[in-house]
C-alpha cells in the first residue's frame, strides 16, 4: 500500500497544479476526468486494509486533503464562472496601523457546505483557513507559491508556536497575515484568554 499512497500523493499534487493552471488562466479546461479518477482511487483504497497505523494515518490525511481541495476548487471555479478573479476580489483593504504593516482582514464568506453536509471531512481547521488566506494573499501580491505546501506550513506553525510560547510565556499563540514592505508575512501574538 505504501507505493500506492505515494502515487496518490503525487497525483493529488499534479491535480492541484492542473486546477491552479485552469483557475488562473493558463489552461482552458478543468481536469474533471483526472479528479474523478483520483476520487475513485481514494474510494478503492478506503476499502482495503492498511498494513500499519502509519499507513492508515497517511491515507486519512490524503482523504482529508482531497476533500479540502475539492471544496476549494469548487469555490474558486464558481468565482471564475461568475466573472470574478478566483480568490482575489474583495479580500484585501488597506488599514494603516503603525505605517509598517497593513493587516489583511479575513474573508467574510462562510465555509462552503458541500463537503461538510456529506460528513466526508472534519470541521473547518483554523490552520487550514490561515494557510488558504496566506496562499491567496501571496498570489494577490504576485509572490511565488510553488514551494508552499500545507504539511510543511503546519510543521512551521508548530515549531513557531513552541518557540513563541516560551518567549511570551503564553499558553496559546495565534497567527495572522500582514503585508510588511512588499511581502506577505505571518505575524504572531499571544492569544487573549476569554474570561
Amino acid at each position: 500500500m505504501h507505493g500506492e499512497l505515494q502515487a496518490l500523493e503525487d497525483a493529488l499534487r499534479n491535480l492541484n497544479a492542473q486546477y491552479d493552471a485552469f483557475l488562473y488562466g493558463s489552461s482552458p479546461k478543468a481536469p474533471i476526468e483526472f479528479r474523478r479518477r483520483i476520487g475513485q482511487q481514494i474510494r478503492r483504497l478506503g476499502t482495503t486494509e492498511a498494513e500499519s497505523a502509519a499507513e492508515r494515518f497517511r491515507f486519512s490525511t490524503i482523504q482529508v486533503r482531497f476533500n479540502a481541495l475539492c471544496e476549494r476548487w469548487d469555490r474558486l471555479q464558481a468565482e471564475k464562472e461568475a466573472g470574478r478573479r478566483p480568490g482575489i476580489y474583495g479580500h484585501f483593504t488597506r488599514v494603516e496601523t503603525s505605517g509598517l504593516e497593513r493587516p489583511l482582514p479575513r474573508p467574510n464568506a462562510g465555509a462552503a457546505i458541500s463537503v461538510e453536509e456529506k460528513n466526508l471531512s472534519p470541521g473547518p481547521s483554523p490552520d487550514r483557513d490561515l494557510f488558504e488566506r496566506y496562499r491567496q494573499a501571496k498570489i494577490a501580491r504576485g509572490e511565488d507559491i510553488s514551494g508552499l505546501d500545507f504539511e510543511r506550513f503546519l510543521e512551521r506553525l508548530a515549531r513557531e508556536r513552541e518557540k513563541l510560547k516560551q518567549h511570551f510565556g503564553a499558553a496559546e499563540i495565534e497567527f495572522d497575515i500582514a503585508e510588511r514592505g512588499d511581502k506577505v508575512r505571518l505575524i504572531a501574538r499571544p492569544k487573549e484568554s476569554k474570561v
